[in-house]
């Protein structure tokens, strides 16, 4: 697991990491073994860091020159849904627009105020992190193949055969990779929600909810179920609330 503390005051940077190493030695020892932990005095040193090799968790200050901590956190959500952000901050000011990109955690320095808050936020971390590692193992062609979850946009039947939709690819699957055979994987991750009849789409994929459709972030509709719409609309609303 690869962490990374980003703050312009090299004092701050090392208070965090000193409290981060507690907080994982002493509720998740095992992890502990595995962790990567790096340091960064600006966002735009990280940021090339994070396209070299993705993190699983960024502990972000805020008030930073040139690119601050916020605008940083755009660019992450523009590249990851899966990556945990968590910002450190002197003021409450930017609350509401953490929430906009979906941050698992606002905490005012110095680090160690809010124990359990902390340790709440770093359980959401592992827990996202553990669903990004989730695969379909199938067959294509004659050659094992394995779809990581979290590159899914949607599922559905198409021509009797599965069909499985990522971002610019999509694969078709015959028996035994039948609708049936997805829905009992997928709908058991919270991610994925049967929008329509035989339609399974995951909704870190969906951009606006419109009024008898999903519009994802590839630009493709998904259609609602006129019957379940009410259901639809409040399962997804509940999922981005507890995101």
């Amino acid at each position: 697991m690869r962490i990374a503390i980003v703050d312009d005051e090299e004092e701050v940077r090392e208070a965090a990491r000193q409290y981060l190493a507690k907080m994982l030695a002493q509720y998740w020892s095992k992890e502990t073994a595995v962790v990567q932990i790096d340091l960064f005095a600006s966002a735009e040193a990280f940021l090339v860091g994070f396209d070299k090799q993705p993190y699983d968790l960024v502990i972000l200050d805020i008030c930073m020159p040139d690119i601050d901590g916020m605008e940083a956190a755009h660019r992450l959500r523009a590249e990851s849904a899966d990556v945990g952000i968590i910002f450190l901050t002197t003021s409450e000011e930017y609350l509401m627009e953490g929430y906009r990109v979906f941050a698992d955690g606002y905490f005012l320095k110095p680090l160690g105020a809010e124990d359990d808050a902390f340790r709440a936020a770093l359980r959401h971390v592992f827990a996202r992190r553990d669903q990004s590692l989730r695969v379909l193992n199938m067959e294509y062609n004659g050659r094992a193949l394995e779809i990581p979850f979290q590159k899914i946009f949607y599922v559905d039947i198409e021509g009797g055969r599965l069909h499985v939709v990522l971002e610019e690819q999509a694969f078709h699957f015959s028996r035994p990779f039948t609708y049936e055979w997805s829905a009992e994987r997928l709908l058991c991750d919270k991610r994925f929600l049967e929008c329509y009849h035989r339609i399974i789409v995951n909704m870190d994929r969906i951009e606006i909810m419109e009024e008898g459709a999903f519009v994802l972030t590839s630009g493709m509709r998904l259609p609602i179920s006129r019957r379940r719409y009410g259901a639809v609309k409040v399962a997804y609303m509940q999922y981005m609330l507890n995101r």
